[in-house]
């Protein structure tokens, strides 16, 4: 295969990918998670089913690699960022993220999602403050919870905090409530985890 052909077939793979993604992300917001099937998706992006298996074993699937591309995509984002800034993780790339794709989120993050998205959500978050919190070498205070709980507390701080926001119309800019997500984080974190 040439150089040619071979980036052909990546733009279409990408561009199919694209459209099962953003048929997924309107369906789900119209339909909500649990009733969404394969067929609806395939319909609304116009692709043949056999296309959409040649992709996602199922829409778990789909929901699976999408969680993984916008994991990517703010983890790489927020180490640029926490790099020039040397500062702890911070949630902004991802709160623009989902200001952009607000009604996906209000519906994944409510009871008409999934709960598997949620627990993703959540063991994403806590595995970026995890790979933070070992950069710093800790001093165990006494009579402190263990840091395995105060990251756990802190991915739990930052669904209840991103899900007030989702249902608030996010009446404040991402900048804002990822001030506040810090500030909550810290408080949670204590003395050991802060930089």
């Amino acid at each position: 295969m040439t150089q040619k052909s071979e980036t052909t077939e990546d733009l279409r793979v990408l561009r199919t990918r694209k459209l099962l993604q953003q048929a997924f992300i309107e369906l789900t917001v119209e339909k909500g998670f649990a009733t969404l099937t394969v067929r609806d998706i395939t319909k609304r992006a116009m692709i043949n089913r056999s296309t959409f298996y040649r992709h996602y074993l199922d829409k778990y699937d789909l929901l699976e690699q999408y969680m993984n591309e916008i994991y990517e995509l703010t983890e790489d984002q927020a180490f640029l960022a926490e790099k020039q800034e040397a500062t702890s993780p911070s949630p902004l790339n991802l709160l623009k993220h989902i200001q952009q794709y607000a009604d996906f989120y209000r519906v994944m993050l409510s009871a008409k999602g999934d709960p598997y998205f949620m627990q993703r959500f959540r063991q994403n978050t806590e595995k970026r403050f995890r790979s933070f919190s070992t950069q710093i070498p800790a001093q165990p205070e006494p009579d402190a919870p263990p840091i395995d709980l105060r990251l756990i507390c802190i991915a739990y701080a930052g669904i209840g905090a991103t899900t007030w926001w989702l249902e608030q119309e996010q009446s404040c800019p991402p900048e804002q409530l990822a001030r506040w997500m810090s500030q909550l984080s810290s408080a949670i974190a204590g003395p050991s985890l802060k930089p």
